[in-house]
């Protein structure tokens, strides 16, 4: 199935949110969602996406198919993680307005109201930072240290690059499609592609379900996309270089004259940490010419395999 990009939008809001085995929490969000939506004026869709679930998760949402109005229920043929599920919800979203949200009810659906009361201002994306959160010490440490490296890697003065809560634009969407429009989502990208952001406190409670589906690998991965985007990075593997480049030279001049004995013990190390750094630029580097192979040659980071919905859909 191909996607094209000719903005030919037919509700005025997509809600996407991509789940992984959380059945017993659908029902709650689904109920939480629509409830929501009922008071919207707009026109909506609602597109959740099952990530690939080895539980009752997607029997759970098919059902809904024929309850909750403007439901869409997108089966991926495997599983792909939250932000390539995330992109192809996206991909099949047909509102002027994207709202993200995560499916394991730790974000208040009822916030989605004051997105829109947002919108009005002229901001075409409304993010979110987590001003109280329930949740261990250890990870809000990890948030904390990654949106100050990430705000300096890019510019942006966001809070919280983590909050993946936001409503914005789909015309910011162009910026993330393939020549096929399937969009290959990417979160610092998408604040790049925004004119004017606007930025809401909210509460991210404990979950009520399950546990956290990430782990540190999908967190480094998540965080490579800001380095892979950042002017200042390159500037700072420049600066590197060229300090490399002259205290190897110092180095080999003390050697030369034999100016001190302890040059060796010093090189050494000094050798393996520059090894150990290139190994990761070449990491970062491999990364990127595997994404964009597959964005130049259209290849979609996921396969849809049904999309569920009412033959009437309003």
């Amino acid at each position: 199935m191909q996607y094209g990009s000719d903005h030919k939008f037919t509700v005025d809001i997509s809600l996407v949110s991509a789940i992984y085995n959380e059945a017993e929490g659908v029902d709650l969000l689904l109920e939480k969602i629509n409830e929501v939506f009922s008071k919207v004026t707009q026109s909506y869709e609602i597109i959740i996406v099952d990530d690939g679930s080895s539980d009752d998760s997607l029997e759970k949402l098919k059902k809904a198919v024929d309850i909750i109005p403007n439901l869409k229920v997108v089966e991926l043929y495997k599983n792909v993680g939250q932000v390539k599920a995330l992109g192809a919800g996206m991909t099949v979203a047909k509102g002027k307005w994207i709202v993200m949200m995560d499916g394991d009810l730790q974000h208040n659906p009822e916030d989605i109201l004051q997105f829109i009361e947002k919108t009005k201002e002229g901001y075409d994306l409304v993010a979110t930072y987590r001003e109280h959160r329930v949740e261990t010490l250890q990870r809000k440490f990890i948030s904390w240290l990654g949106n100050r490296v990430n705000r300096y890697l890019t510019g942006l003065k966001i809070r919280d690059f983590g909050s993946a809560f936001r409503m914005f634009n789909a015309l910011i969407l162009e910026n993330l499609k393939d020549s096929q429009g399937y969009v290959h989502y990417n979160t610092p990208m998408l604040y790049v592609g925004a004119k004017k952001i606007a930025q809401l406190p909210i509460t991210q409670h404990k979950r009520p379900f399950g546990k956290t589906k990430w782990n540190l690998g999908m967190f480094i991965s998540y965080n490579l996309d800001f380095i892979t985007v950042s002017d200042k990075f390159v500037r700072i593997l420049l600066y590197l270089g060229f300090f490399g480049f002259f205290a190897g030279a110092l180095l080999y001049v003390c050697k030369f004259f034999q100016i001190f004995n302890q040059v060796n013990a010093i090189s050494a190390p000094v050798s393996i940490a520059l090894t150990s750094f290139l190994l990761v630029i070449m990491a970062i580097v491999w990364r990127e010419i595997i994404v964009n192979q597959r964005i130049s040659k259209g290849t979609p980071p996921f396969i849809i395999n049904t999309i569920h919905q009412k033959e009437k859909f309003n």
